[in-house]
């Protein structure tokens, strides 16, 4: 949503920054060392802050030598209350621990006042350093810095339209996903990845990756004396770091890949050449796209629709009169039967009618957002006033999945090839958490419309299509 699009600790961390600096950071004790591993008890090292929400004055630490080249260091609430990304949508890596020994990074603990540094074992090279700052665990306010090299070389922490090589001096990355149009510099986009590898010449590259699903700002800059550091400024959840030896960039790249990882292997045609555009009007135009490109020798691998298909922008549904199921189903016959694919867009936000059947279904099944006094928690999208997935709650899955077998069913809907997921970050036209989303929807003429005159009906039956070279 668009409801913190800039910062996501603002006015209140100008308010509050004193109060912050006082906060007493943690002593380690009961420190427990094995074979690959280290565990220790952190407690609140006194009087709490308390600056938003409450400290949580109990916590645990966890390192693990996993391989010789990836170190998980880990601090989380003793009570297990705070939230963790679930293995069931990030699966762990794997890995069968080694030795510190026998690992090419080591952890190195001060126990009061807590801290901790990553150091290159073959020359004691400092990677990651929180020594000469309080950590802080709050309920609703996690603060790590950790100094730097000065000037480094730091790339990542996406998902961004900055320079490649990320800014030092007064530097801010915000986690926020938000459906950002024409990407704009200096502003939270559609994904949060907030991993960063620095690059330090001849000594090598690591990579740092934080597995936490909570809103932040990395703030990279500069102290008053002229240290550099990086500093996490998180609205909750733990600290779960993964410490990448390198020592080179691809061996990152491929060290990351074990932690969260590889791309979903991709269809042969999805590398072929695509047509898509928003404003087609009906589903003739689109059987024209086809035949032109056949006509123009162009080779088309696949066509994607996008909301112009709906039914005044409801998701699951067709337009009646632009885009009948029995003419829709008879273009993607004909395109299947030439060896091409179509591809639709679906949008998350579900409009918010009664007499909608796929919101109905999700209301019976209890598959929506809710507020905090209960009822759905409403927004502004394409089809108007919306109400989105808990993909929380147990029984929004199987609804989700019966909607899209029901609507793409080959022998009675539409037998797609692949489904476009946009306005999903999640996407909110409402600016504010003050925003009166019928008001909204109405003042931008987002409510459901009539549908378009067709025009004439010029059928296709050929489709002339010549087979893609080789």
């Amino acid at each position: 949503m668009r409801l913190f699009s800039s910062s996501v600790l603002a006015s209140a961390s100008l308010a509050l920054a004193a109060s912050i600096d006082d906060c007493p950071g943690y002593t380690a004790s009961d420190v427990v060392e094995s074979d690959g591993k280290l565990t220790a008890d952190l407690s609140l090292a006194g009087t709490a802050c308390d600056v938003y929400g409450t400290d949580l004055t109990d916590l645990k630490l966890l390192v693990e030598y996993q391989t010789d080249s990836r170190l998980h260091v880990k601090i989380y609430d003793a009570g297990l209350q705070v939230y963790q990304i679930q293995e069931s949508v990030l699966p762990r890596p794997s890995g069968d621990g080694v030795l510190a020994s026998d690992s090419t990074l080591q952890f190195q603990l001060t126990e009061d006042p807590f801290s901790f540094s990553i150091t290159r074992a073959d020359s004691d090279e400092v990677l990651f350093n929180t020594n000469g700052t309080s950590l802080i665990f709050e309920s609703q306010y996690v603060n790590l810095r950790t100094s730097l090299p000065e000037d480094p070389n730091l790339y990542g922490l996406g998902e961004h339209s900055d320079s490649f090589r990320l800014s030092t001096d007064n530097y801010k990355r915000t986690f926020w996903n938000a459906e950002s149009p024409f990407i704009p510099r200096n502003s939270n986009l559609y994904g949060s990845h907030p991993n960063y590898l620095e690059h330090r010449g001849e000594s090598g590259s690591h990579g740092v990756v934080l597995l936490n699903a909570n809103g932040m700002d990395v703030n990279i800059n500069k102290t008053d004396s002229g240290d550099q550091y990086l500093e996490y400024n998180i609205l909750g959840g733990v600290l779960d770091f993964y410490f990448l030896a390198g020592p080179t960039p691809t061996d990152v790249s491929k060290q990351y890949a074990e932690v969260v990882g590889l791309p979903a292997m991709m269809a042969y045609w999805t590398f072929g050449f695509q047509q898509c555009k928003y404003g087609w009007p009906d589903v003739q135009f689109e059987e024209g796209v086809v035949a032109n490109y056949s006509a123009a020798n162009i080779p088309l691998e696949a066509l994607w629709a996008d909301i112009d298909y709906m039914d005044s922008r409801k998701v699951f549904t067709v337009d009646p009169t632009n885009y009948p199921l029995d003419q829709m189903r008879e273009l993607v016959g004909q395109m299947h039967e030439r060896g091409q694919k179509y591809v639709m867009m679906l949008d998350p936000g579900i409009a918010y009618l009664d007499r909608y059947a796929t919101y109905t279904r999700g209301v019976e099944a209890e598959a929506f957002i809710k507020a905090d006094d209960g009822s759905l928690y409403r927004g502004t999208q394409w089809a108007g006033e919306v109400v989105w997935p808990d993909w929380f709650a147990s029984k929004t899955q199987d609804w989700w999945t019966d909607e899209i077998l029901r609507f793409f069913d080959p022998e009675s809907g539409i037998d797609i090839d692949g489904a476009w997921n946009d306005m999903n970050e999640v996407s909110n036209f409402c600016d504010d958490v003050n925003c009166d989303p019928s008001a909204e929807a109405a003042s931008k003429n987002r409510r459901a419309t009539a549908p378009r005159t067709s025009r004439p009906r010029t059928l296709h039956p050929a489709l002339p299509y010549q087979q893609p070279p080789g």
